[in-house]
């Protein structure tokens, strides 16, 4: 994880922060035995200023956090804290490089202090900051300003209030005015009055880069979609990766929240070929705009499983299989899990979780000679979402590269053939309430072929 955009704290944010710096602490302070984490939460809680601290966020999860403090003759980086499980994905040396293009914005040094015990110390080094001098418990750093290199700031997201209006509808009067004379709609003071009309600040974000003004979005979410409103970006700040950063965040949060994105677009516009490009598809056209959609692929993650997931797992298979066994005149509720009791070993079963949730299971068996899907279960709210065919796309491409063919058995009644069938799997002969399935690598294909 490394991709994240950053976003200006608010007030609210203030207890997940000190949250987020007590877990990134917590292996520096227990190594000098001083790990409080009462007092660290409290402590961060006392000075926390949003306006001098910045939000790492990937999709819609904070990673991190740095609070920058302008000095008269340097920069003071106050505090810098990634989450123990975002570490190690370059979020710390990006951010360093965001922060060394604000030092030689202002022409000044950055200095800043670590605890004696704490891996920062080597980071830091690495990043060319030279230590000055140490206290009791903590290493005091300098980067020079003659050491920092002109860089590429980053944008910061913050959210608007109500008195930016103005400014809102003026930027956006400036971006879209040739557009709209190309549409044919010149009613410039109608389409101003629609903009404060719709204007909502909880939901809309300014994109600002180094104290100036360039843009920005409004994104609505609804039950079923988001809704991307607007987004704007003045003349001079488009095509340099900005709209497609911000557009990639989107995406990210609704993948994360298993909901598509909509929007409309000018049919006279450069922006269709902008959204094209990232993925968006036209679903309807009305008057002067196209409508678009972007569904986003099922997010989930694979965890293996223990044998306490035992109970949570059989209920899974159960409800998975309950239809195509009745449906089969077979289905014993005692016995099959006494069957699956039998067969369950936790450390060849991948649990597959969506929101927090297991919503399924699957185990493969690495043979000599092939692959066997011996288990691919799913619960039905959690069917027809595409995760299954994600999944089973994953498998094949385990087995076309190690040229081995997957084989699984289904039951004769059950929508599972077609499922399989439509992912490429061919019937090889049927037993007893079972039909046998093979899917054929790719590189034995082609050498077949050949």
């Amino acid at each position: 994880m490394s991709e994240f955009v950053i976003y200006a704290a608010e007030p609210q944010d203030a207890e997940d922060l000190a949250a987020l710096r007590v877990e990134a602490m917590r292996e520096s302070l227990e190594a000098l035995d001083r790990f409080d984490p009462q007092r660290a939460g409290e402590r961060f809680l006392k000075g926390f200023e949003p306006e001098q601290t910045y939000k790492l966020v990937s999709g819609v999860t904070p990673v991190g956090f740095y609070v920058l403090r302008n000095r008269p003759d340097h920069i003071w980086l106050d505090h810098l804290y990634i989450h123990p499980k975002a570490q190690g994905g370059s979020i710390g040396a990006k951010v360093i490089s965001q922060i060394k293009a604000y030092a030689f914005a202002k022409g000044k040094p950055v200095r800043l202090g670590a605890l004696k015990q704490s891996k920062a110390n080597a980071f830091y080094q690495c990043h060319g900051f030279q230590h000055t001098h140490s206290e009791e418990f903590d290493n005091y750093y300098e980067l020079p300003l003659k050491h920092i290199k002109p860089g590429t700031p980053t944008f910061i997201l913050k959210r608007a209030k109500p008195e930016d209006a103005e400014q809102l509808a003026d930027l956006r009067h400036e971006a879209m005015k040739d557009e709209w004379a190309a549409n044919g709609l010149t009613n410039y003071p109608l389409a101003r009055s629609h903009f404060f009309e719709d204007f909502k600040p909880d939901a809309t974000w300014k994109i600002e880069l180094e104290g100036e003004f360039l843009g920005f979005y409004a994104f609505h979410s609804h039950s079923d979609h988001f809704y991307l409103d607007m987004l704007f970006l003045r003349p001079a700040a488009q095509g340099k990766g900005i709209g497609s950063k911000i557009l990639l965040h989107l995406k990210e949060v609704a993948t994360k929240a298993g909901k598509p994105i909509r929007l409309d677009a000018l049919r006279i516009s450069r922006s269709n070929e902008f959204y094209q490009a990232h993925g968006f598809s036209v679903i309807q056209s009305e008057g002067y705009e196209n409508i678009y959609e972007f569904t986003p692929e099922p997010a989930f993650q694979l965890e293996t499983a223990s044998q306490e997931d035992f109970e949570e797992l059989q209920h899974i298979r159960y409800t998975s299989m309950k239809e195509s066994a009745e449906a089969n005149g077979l289905f014993h509720h005692d016995k099959a899990r006494e069957v699956f009791l039998s067969e369950f070993a936790p450390e060849k079963t991948l649990k597959i979780r969506r929101n927090g949730k297991t919503i399924g299971f699957y185990v493969v068996l690495n043979h000599p000679d092939h692959l066997y899907l011996d288990m691919f279960y799913l619960l039905p709210e959690a069917q027809g979402l595409g995760i299954g065919s994600k999944l089973l796309n994953q498998i094949k491409a385990q087995a076309d590269k190690q040229n081995k063919p997957i084989r699984l058995d289904a039951l004769r009644i059950s929508r599972a053939n077609a499922f399989y069938q439509y992912h490429g799997f061919h019937l090889t002969h049927s037993e007893g309430v079972n039909n046998y399935y093979e899917y054929t690598p790719k590189c034995l294909t082609k050498a077949e072929a050949a």
